[in-house]
C-alpha cells in the first residue's frame, strides 16, 4: 500500500529557463511572468538585474507540496575589479529565502538554495529575485532552474 502512494508522487523534474536568449521560454513548471529593471545583455548573452530594486518574479506551478532546489547559473559583474550586487530571494511574498546574497563570483557558476515545502503549496507559487537597493553593480543569469526533492 505505501509503495503505490509513493509511486503516485508528482515530484517536479529538473528544468531551467534559458536566459542566454532575449526571449526566454517557460518550462513545464517555471515561468517568468513579471520583471522590472531586468533584461537581456547581448555582450554577455545573459539576463541581468540592471538597477537597484530590479527584480524577476517567477511563477512555480507545483502538482503537490514538495521541497524545491532552486539553482541559479549566475555571475557577479565587476566595476573596477569589485562587485557589489547583493540580492534577496522571497517566496510567496511571505518568506525570505536569502538576504543580501553576493558571493562575488566573477565567472558564471551555479548557486543552489533549498525552498522547503512549508513555504510552498500545490498550484501557483511566486519566487522573486530582487537586486538590493545598496547594489552598485549588476548580477547576470544564464539560467534559473528548479527540481523537486524527494523526502
Amino acid at each position: 500500500m505505501s509503495t503505490a502512494s509513493a509511486a503516485q508522487s508528482q515530484v517536479v523534474p529538473p528544468q531551467a529557463i534559458n536566459f542566454t536568449v532575449p526571449d526566454p521560454k517557460r518550462t513545464n513548471n517555471l515561468s517568468l511572468p513579471l520583471y522590472h529593471g531586468a533584461g537581456f545583455n547581448t555582450e554577455y548573452k545573459a539576463w541581468q538585474l540592471l538597477v537597484p530594486g530590479g527584480f524577476m518574479q517567477f511563477n512555480l506551478e507545483l502538482p503537490e507540496d514538495q521541497n524545491i532546489r532552486l539553482t541559479l547559473d549566475e555571475c557577479s559583474m565587476n566595476v573596477d575589479g569589485k562587485s557589489n550586487n547583493p540580492y534577496t530571494i522571497t517566496v510567496n511574498h511571505n518568506y525570505t529565502l536569502i538576504t543580501n546574497f553576493d558571493d562575488h563570483g566573477d565567472h558564471f557558476h551555479e548557486v543552489s538554495f533549498l525552498i522547503t515545502k512549508q513555504w510552498l503549496h500545490a498550484g501557483a507559487n511566486s519566487i522573486v529575485i530582487k537586486l538590493d537597493s545598496s547594489a552598485t553593480t549588476k548580477v547576470s543569469f544564464k539560467s534559473v532552474g528548479v527540481a523537486g526533492i524527494v523526502g
